[in-house]
């Protein structure tokens, strides 16, 4: 009796300790985390869905949720308010002026927003009916133009590019599906839809066909105007042919601004870390669900392309950055970096 006592006890001792091992050694529990991204109905939603299964098939410890959002300012609005842990969709003029309480966040600085990867460099393109007669911005006079999903940084643009230049456009905002619709059906002569910076937006190829559309572009003195008043504001003379599927359109000016991913100084260095590294190491996925990224570098190339004028760095993205040999200029490294600056 007192043998199968014994026998006992040191089964349970002995239970007790794998157990104890398996709690001690037991993984940490998932980060959750809810990104901020776009309309469903905009080709840009195919590449925020992309990066987060990326992220989510690295199996870091980090899970993403993806939302559909108004895009870009509404991204930056959430982020701020910590409904959102990071966003996409979002490009460097926005981030700015979050980050410097000007423009739309005017008085409401945010200083703990961080650039977290690049997505490209592309274009607010701004798209008419071929049968419009519509050549320039400037020709938009008196018409009714849909600027851009609600909410997003760049129909905020072509709303203060319209008061800048004075030209009396009949701004028409509206979801972008409705946006769609009144652009077949002829209600409004054209829509601003952020695009590929050579491409037309994977939104309006089947719009194209139906409906024959055109790109226009802003005249080289709107732009001087547009920069005098706004002067972080990023414009490219595009030459004709640049646009593949509108091989007769140029040269014309277009506004052409960094987009990606921004978080907050609140998300660690090593959560950053994890999405960075996930994002740079999945990307030949991503860019199969988005060919508009194709060619760009996510994490060298915000340090390659931003200007002086720079929302600092997440510091998971200075980590991996220096990790791959990249030369970080100190004006991106934000003050909770611990590392060598």
């Amino acid at each position: 009796m007192k043998q199968r006592t014994k026998g006992f006890y040191s089964i349970l001792v002995l239970s007790l300790l794998v157990v104890g091992l398996a709690v001690g050694t037991a993984p940490a529990a998932d980060v959750h985390l809810n990104m901020g991204s776009t309309s469903s109905s905009s080709g840009v939603y195919a590449w925020c869905v992309a990066a987060a299964n990326v992220i989510n098939k690295a199996n870091v410890g980090v899970n993403v949720t993806v939302v559909e959002s108004g895009a870009g300012m509404d991204n930056l609005r959430k982020l701020s308010a910590g409904i959102f842990d990071f966003a996409l969709a979002v490009d460097l003029p926005g981030s700015l002026q979050l980050y410097k309480g000007i423009e739309g966040f005017k008085g409401k600085a945010f200083k703990d927003v961080r650039w977290l990867f690049l997505r490209n460099v592309f274009a607010d393109r701004l798209y008419v009916r071929k049968d419009s007669g519509v050549t320039t911005f400037g020709d938009l006079k008196g018409k009714k133009f849909n600027p851009g999903i609600p909410g997003s940084a760049s129909a905020a643009y072509v709303m203060q590019y319209n008061t800048i230049l004075g030209y009396g456009i009949q701004l028409v905002p509206s979801a972008y599906g409705d946006a769609v619709n009144a652009l077949k059906e002829g209600r409004i002569v054209g829509i601003q839809k952020s695009s590929g910076l050579n491409n037309i937006d994977a939104s309006l190829i089947e719009v194209n066909l139906m409906t024959p559309l055109t790109v226009i572009g802003y005249s080289k003195e709107d732009v001087a105007k547009i920069q005098k008043d706004i002067p972080y504001m990023s414009f490219l003379e595009r030459p004709k042919g640049s646009i593949k599927e509108f091989p007769d359109v140029g040269p014309i000016w277009e506004e052409c601004p960094i987009a990606g991913a921004v978080a907050t100084a609140a998300m660690s260095e090593e959560v950053g870390y994890k999405i960075v590294k996930a994002y740079f190491e999945g990307f030949a996925e991503v860019a199969s669900a988005y060919g508009p990224v194709k060619g760009f570098d996510p994490v060298a190339d915000y340090f390659k392309y931003a200007g002086d004028d720079v929302v600092p760095a997440h510091a998971g993205l200075v980590r991996y950055a220096k990790e791959r040999g990249i030369d970080v200029p100190a004006r991106f490294i934000p003050p909770e970096y611990k590392g060598t600056k």
